[in-house]
């Protein structure tokens, strides 16, 4: 059974405290991950807005007790309080978790821009806001990016054929059931894109009856598929924060049954690209999730 951790840094916070304590049990127990870090400025407190946009945002922010994991300080980010830096704040951090053996990519700039004004953007913001991001990974990492994850996993035509220009190894911008090729504008792209297949925490934290730590690493193992790459997104605010018992007992958990971690660089190398299905970018509505996600159409054949 393969499982790809992919760790979404979205936040100041998350940065300086949820990943190192990520880090630390990921040394530990041997087991490799991928990071995608936001390469600009925390506006979290600009998401307030969701409230109105977002059907359902409000109840997800009770739901899973946003305020306690992020703190005032993050929640405020951006509004009443100025905007920190993600990537650039900590980048002794970020070169340490890519000399330490884990994958280090790119989460957008700035996160909460993206997620709810990539279709306001345009052409030239959106181009803008890839071009910032891979400037600060450059200057933090002396070498061009090779995966992309997109913010709230939000993407749209215009942003998948800019980044199919920058000649990534892949892109993880979509929820799905196995990696696939798209196409834009009736043009095929090269990129693989290598979507999340389980369900992420803050999107079961108050549906499913989850009492404890024992309880989610249980819910998790029980999600694994042996048929299939199992990409499970984790946030360095939910589980490197609030969650991390729950982490750590999933990560032992699943060493025990025999399961394979994998960077998720190492499996795009392993692609072949012309064989891979070729699917639809859609838009949907997940269970426990406010507004919409990037999702994996129904396949048009490889």
């Amino acid at each position: 059974m393969q499982i790809a951790l992919k760790i979404d840094v979205d936040t100041h916070e998350g940065l300086k405290t949820g990943v190192p304590a990520l880090a630390r049990i990921l040394r530990s127990e041997a087991v490799t991950a991928s990071f995608f870090i936001a390469m600009g400025p925390d506006n979290s407190g600009k998401a307030i807005r969701r409230i109105i946009t977002n059907r359902g945002f409000l109840s997800k922010m009770l739901r899973t007790r946003a305020v306690s994991m992020y703190g005032w300080r993050t929640i405020m980010s951006g509004t009443l309080l100025k905007p920190r830096p993600v990537a650039m704040a900590f980048p002794d951090l970020v070169r340490e978790l890519s000399a330490d053996g884990f994958e280090v990519g790119v989460h957008g700039y700035d996160h909460v821009r993206w997620q709810d004004q990539i279709d306001d953007l345009g052409e030239d913001g959106l181009e803008q806001e890839i071009e910032d991001a891979f400037q600060v990974y450059r200057a933090i990492l002396a070498t061009e990016p090779r995966g992309w994850a997109a913010p709230g996993w939000r993407t749209n035509a215009v942003a998948l054929r800019l980044l199919e220009e920058r000649n990534l190894l892949y892109r993880s911008d979509t929820r799905g059931s196995a990696p696939y090729r798209t196409q834009v504008y009736g043009k095929l792209l090269s990129t693989p894109e290598i979507p999340t297949t389980l369900p992420t925490l803050d999107e079961v934290l108050g549906r499913e009856h989850l009492p404890d730590a024992a309880s989610i690493a249980a819910f998790y193992k029980n999600q694994m598929r042996a048929d299939r790459l199992n990409v499970h997104t984790l946030h360095a605010e939910t589980e490197g924060i609030g969650y991390l018992e729950s982490f750590a007992l999933l990560v032992r958990g699943l060493k025990q049954a025999g399961a394979e971690f994998v960077r998720m660089d190492a499996i795009a190398a392993q692609l072949d690209r012309e064989s891979l299905q070729i699917c639809p970018v859609e838009r949907g509505i997940l269970a426990g999730r406010s507004g919409w996600v990037a999702t994996q159409g129904t396949s048009n054949g490889a």
